[in-house]
């Protein structure tokens, strides 16, 4: 029997031209899914959203330096094209990261160490209006948003010593500190960042540790008490 419906019309985020081969081989024979646009940037992406010829965005969680981090594109697009259906595809399979976008709006996640079928079945599964994440990282997921009753004196309390916000503490930020730390919480090292950046190892180091003095933190320990708290601003 013919499919009636029309296809899903796609497009693909992500500032890697050989993961946006790959995916464009992945989906040029499914008849179901048309591959309406490919993009490396949020400037290439706008005006396609803006005529509406767009039904899901599977969008990479880390672009170039001049792109938005993957938390505030999602909440912008979100923000800009409410009916937008969002899929992320990335390479940080955090439950961290995944626990925000999903809070954020997007409709399901896959990472990029999982097979093209998987991510096809998912981008067929969002586009229906329901959500998609594998069975182990609905795992994780679950795990992350139910810590052990024994690890409850260790959750990070939203005020730090002194009487400040953590909230107003990360405001003071700058953009470039903000953006290190969000990655460095997301599961990439100092050389990873650096290279994703364009930037020394010395840079990306000393904006970390700005960061760190500015929140009154000494240590990673520290900062990753407040993982769920800072990738949520």
């Amino acid at each position: 029997m013919l499919n009636k419906n029309p296809p899903i019309k796609v497009a693909i985020l992500d500032d890697h031209p050989l993961i946006r081969k790959a995916l464009h081989y992945s989906l040029e024979y499914e008849l179901d899914l048309n591959l309406v646009g490919m993009y490396k940037n949020r400037q290439e992406i706008t005006s396609a959203l803006q005529n509406g010829e767009i039904d899901l965005l599977v969008l990479d969680y880390l672009l170039a330096e001049e792109d938005f981090d993957g938390l505030q594109l999602v909440k912008h697009f979100r923000l800009h094209y409410p009916k937008l259906k969002i899929l992320v595809s990335s390479a940080i399979e955090s439950p961290a990261v995944v626990n925000q976008v999903i809070k954020a709006g997007v409709m399901g996640f896959v990472g990029k160490s999982k097979e093209q079928e998987e991510l096809i079945a998912a981008i067929r599964k969002v586009a229906s209006g329901k959500r998609y994440l594998s069975t182990d990282m609905q795992h994780e997921l679950d795990m992350f948003n139910e810590p052990d009753a024994d690890m409850y004196p260790y959750i990070a309390p939203s005020v730090r010593p002194g009487g400040k916000d953590i909230e107003i503490l990360v405001r003071e930020l700058t953009p470039r500190e903000m953006e290190v730390i969000r990655c460095y919480l997301a599961g990439l090292n100092i050389t990873q960042i650096a290279e994703k950046f364009n930037r020394s190892r010395k840079t990306i180091s000393g904006q970390k540790q700005g960061a760190l003095r500015k929140l009154g933190m000494k240590s990673d320990v520290e900062l990753f008490r407040y993982q769920d708290l800072i990738i949520g601003l």
